[in-house]
C-alpha cells in the first residue's frame, strides 16, 4: 500500500460457546456477510459476541478505507451506511445484535439461550456506526 498507514481491528478475544459456534456455521452456509469498521466499537462488541471461533466463519468485509484488507468499495456498492451491517441474499440489517436477535433476523431455527452468552450480553444495548 505505497508506505500508507494501515489500521488492523483488534483481535476476537472471547471463546466462542458452542451456540454461538453453530450460529456461525450457518451464517456461513447461508452467504452471510458483515460489513464494518476496524474503528467502531459495536463491531468490535459484535465479533466479541459470537466469539473467535464463530467468527473465523464469518464472511467479513472491512469498509474502512485505510483499515487491514479494506474493501470500500465493496461498501459503497453494497450501500452499505452503517457498521455493524449484515446481509443475507436480500435481507439486510444494520446495528449491533445479541446472539439471540441475530439468530431470529438469520432464520436460525437452533436454541439460543442468552444466560450462556455471559460476559457479553446485550441488555439495554444496541446500535451502530455511521
Amino acid at each position: 500500500r505505497n508506505g500508507d498507514t494501515v489500521y488492523v481491528p483488534s483481535k476476537v478475544k472471547r471463546k466462542s460457546t458452542d451456540q454461538a459456534f453453530e450460529l456461525g456455521k450457518y451464517l456461513q452456509s447461508k452467504g452471510a456477510v458483515m460489513y464494518g469498521a476496524y474503528w467502531c466499537p459495536h463491531c468490535s462488541h459484535q465479533k466479541e459476541i459470537l466469539g473467535r471461533e464463530a467468527f473465523t466463519l464469518i464472511n467479513y468485509t472491512e469498509c474502512a478505507s485505510k483499515g487491514f484488507q479494506s474493501n470500500a468499495a465493496m461498501c459503497l456498492q453494497q450501500k452499505v451506511d452503517g457498521f455493524p451491517t449484515w446481509k443475507i441474499g436480500n435481507k439486510v440489517r444494520s446495528g449491533e445484535m445479541p446472539l439471540v436477535e441475530l439468530a431470529k433476523w438469520s432464520g436460525y431455527k437452533g436454541k439460543i439461550e442468552e444466560e450462556l452468552e455471559g460476559d457479553v450480553s446485550m441488555s439495554g444495548m444496541s446500535g451502530s456506526c455511521r
